[in-house]
């Protein structure tokens, strides 16, 4: 099967994916797969994003490309000056985003080699999905 150009639009059918992919884990209680996607799904969902940045035809900037090539959250946000600027004086004014930007930024891709139980999966999870105030409801609009 020939793997999909990796752009904007594919970035973001990705993101929905993944995260629709672990709410059905979670509803398995496959607590560490789900935690793994979701988190995957935040990433993708900026990496959507950036892929804004990148023009047709433009030859990418290599140190932006360098460090688009990475799963830490927190770093794919800051890539983005627009965002990160948006984010920062969002989170200001809104503490459930707030709270819930604290928990999506911890999440890390290592945690697919570990075991990661039901509380913390949820928690991300709702962090990522709530309506208005989660993560990558945030980010919807913005990619």
């Amino acid at each position: 099967m020939p793997i999909a150009r990796l752009n904007r639009e594919t970035l973001q059918l990705l993101a929905d994916s993944r995260v629709g992919e672990a709410a059905l884990l979670l509803q398995h209680k496959h607590w560490t797969g789900a935690y793994y996607l979701t988190g995957l799904g935040v990433e993708c969902a900026l990496k959507a994003c950036l892929a804004r940045a990148v023009q047709q035809y433009d030859f990418p900037d290599k140190g932006f490309t360098s460090r688009a090539y990475t799963h830490k959250l927190e770093d794919l946000a800051k890539l983005d000056v627009e965002l990160w600027v948006q984010l920062n004086s969002d989170l200001s004014v809104d503490v459930k985003l707030a709270s819930n930007w604290s928990i999506v930024r911890q999440w890390d891709d290592e945690g697919r080699y570990g075991v990661v139980e039901e509380g913390e999966a949820n928690s991300l999870y709702t962090a990522t999905i709530e309506p208005v105030s989660g993560v990558l409801e945030w980010i919807r609009p913005r990619w």
